[in-house]
């Protein structure tokens, strides 16, 4: 029999009770889509926009958050969509190969402005 990964066998008896009505689903076994692709961009926003700002207080962090969101969706190129934003494949925009490696560039060179500005010392 084939071992299962992340298996709590007190939770497995407890749903597998008759009169449970839960059906105990595995994910890429039970379950044919993932949420991977919004922990891929969870994962940009906190590493590349949260994590490297110090924040004061809740409304800061909800600010940087709104403007994160906002970048990401509407300015920063993505190779996964042939050079598009978010927004733009939303849209409709045709993807043009050859704007993204100029979008690409000009990015760059943000990020890098950013990182040299930062108060992180892991960037600087």
């Amino acid at each position: 029999m084939e071992e299962q990964k992340n298996v709590n066998h007190t939770v497995s008896s407890f749903i597998n009770d008759n009169e449970i009505p839960i059906q105990h689903l595995i994910a890429q076994k039970d379950i044919i889509y993932s949420n991977s692709m919004i922990k891929s961009v969870n994962k940009v926003i906190k590493h590349q926009f949260l994590f490297p700002k110090t924040t004061a207080d809740k409304n800061e962090l909800e600010q940087l958050l709104s403007e994160s969101v906002n970048t990401y969706n509407t300015i920063r190129p993505q190779f996964s969509l042939g050079g598009n934003t978010p927004k733009e494949t939303f849209t409709g925009t045709v993807i043009q190969f050859s704007k993204y490696s100029q979008k690409f560039k000009e990015q760059l060179q943000i990020r890098r402005k950013h990182h040299q500005n930062n108060q992180c010392s892991h960037c600087k």
